[in-house]
């Protein structure tokens, strides 16, 4: 009981800051769609996720070594003194490397705007972790929401009051993660952690072999998640992917839910070594994919009249694309639970091998269905890549043995996708059968909870 409160507490606190800021970029969308055409939305989520994979690489994947470590009871100093070693080296090794980087056609009219926002979120990014391992929790929520002011302003002013466009987008995202990075260095006073003395190479071995073979893990992980746009890009255009982009806003919101809870479930996990054959373990992940389910039932309920609502006319059919990104979310949650024991035992190297299997999956679908079903492709490819990833971790986990209450949790799981496959294909849902398929699911996951909360007061009396 103690763990579910402690697991709880934590996701409640980090929850306060990442939902905030993480709200405030969905809530940013219809404002997005109303300034920016969908070519150029298209052109500037493309630089910012191509700033997002570039971090573990850049950086070796060090900040997760550094969370881990630290999180061990490793001297804290030593750490990140190490982790911020790695750091300072990748940023010399790009301003060196920019007489070539900025000849690139995708990023070469933002190259300097680019460059900074790697720079300032390569550090973003560790001095997170950081925060996060020293259990500063309260700091790292309250610096999120700050955060999540200051771009709400940043993009009134450069977007709609100086017309900057593309520009305008990542001026604002510059100025917001600068601010967050300044806020964490001196909230947490990190500049008392590190020392040129404290860089211990032995240490830093350590914390390598660890974080490598997490690069290929998140580049595979942005494979799944962001290389369709990319195929959409090269078959469709920039347009295309401007609208598959503001399509995948909706299921961000399951996102947001996942990203939340992977900080919160990381810290307790690996805090308390949980290995995934603990009965704990996989008593969260009852409560977790109850909580996907019918947030993704009521999303698909609503899909068509939320785009309408949110977006303006040029993006008002994106709606069609949503259903099988919000399955692919789902799963893709799934498997960030699982992902956690990994880390837990140290075992990145085997995480690899699952999540390489779903992205050459998730590629292939991609070139072979974008060109022939358009974007809906891109939406179907993603998702059976998740799965694969997915079903590969409950193997090597030996999760599929441990799920609880088996099958209410598949059939919730076969409905969603059989709603998703109906909202899909169908110009206009019929509300009817939408409810039918919301109170097929919400049956079967009261039966869940119910059996569930009988399980722990069961569990409760024979403590006592």
């Amino acid at each position: 009981m103690q763990r579910y409160k402690k697991l709880g507490w934590n996701t409640f606190i980090i929850g306060l800051g990442s939902m905030g800021s993480k709200f405030m970029i969905f809530l940013l969308v219809p404002f997005y769609t109303f300034y920016l055409s969908p070519a150029e939305y298209g052109q500037a989520d493309v630089i910012m996720m191509t700033v997002s994979i570039l971090i573990p690489i850049v950086t070796l994947s060090i900040a997760d070594g550094v969370f881990r470590y630290t999180m061990e009871k490793a001297s804290t100093k030593q750490v990140f003194s190490s982790g911020c070693a790695i750091l300072l080296v990748a940023g010399l090794i790009l301003i060196l490397l920019t007489p070539l980087l900025k000849n690139i056609p995708l990023i070469q009219n933002y190259y300097w705007l680019f460059l900074l926002l790697l720079i300032v979120q390569l550090w973003n990014t560790l001095f997170q972790q950081q925060v996060r391992a020293n259990g500063k929790l309260m700091l790292y929520s309250v610096s999120g929401l700050l955060m999540s002011v200051l771009l709400l302003l940043a993009n009134v002013v450069f977007l709609k009051y100086l017309d900057l466009g593309v520009a305008g987008y990542l001026y604002a995202n510059l100025l917001a993660f600068g601010f967050n990075t300044i806020c964490l260095f001196f909230g947490a006073k990190l500049y008392r952690l590190f020392s040129f003395r404290a860089i211990n190479k032995a240490l830093l071995k350590k914390m390598l072999f660890y974080s490598l073979p997490l690069i290929p893990n998140a580049i595979l992980w942005w494979v799944m998640q962001v290389s369709d746009r990319y195929i959409l890009t090269f078959f469709l255009g920039v347009a295309a992917n401007g609208l598959y982009t503001v399509a995948a806003k909706i299921p961000s919101l399951l996102s947001m839910l996942n990203t939340v809870f992977f900080q919160a479930w990381s810290i307790t996990a690996i805090g308390d070594k949980i290995k995934s054959n603990d009965g704990f373990f996989a008593g969260v992940f009852t409560i977790f994919s109850s909580l996907f389910f019918i947030t993704t039932g009521v999303i698909l309920l609503i899909v068509q009249p939320m785009a309408g609502v949110l977006f303006s006319n040029a993006y008002q059919n994106v709606w069609q694309f949503v259903p099988f990104l919000l399955i692919a979310v789902t799963l893709s949650s799934f498997s960030s639970f699982l992902e956690v024991s990994y880390m837990a035992e140290k075992k990145t190297k085997q995480l690899v091998l699952t999540t390489l299997k779903g992205g050459i999956v998730n590629i292939s679908l991609s070139f072979l269905l974008i060109p022939f079903i358009g974007i809906i492709g891109a939406s179907i490819a993603t998702l059976i890549g998740f799965l694969i990833t997915w079903l590969l971790r409950m193997k090597q986990t030996h999760f599929f043995q441990q799920i609880e209450f088996k099958s209410l949790f598949w059939i919730s799981f076969l409905l969603l996708v059989a709603q998703s496959v109906y909202v899909s294909v169908c110009s206009l849902p019929n509300w009817w059968i939408q409810g039918a398929f919301a109170i097929s699911l919400l049956v079967c996951q009261s039966m869940l909870l119910r059996k569930k909360l009988a399980m722990r007061r069961s569990a409760a009396e024979l403590a006592k």
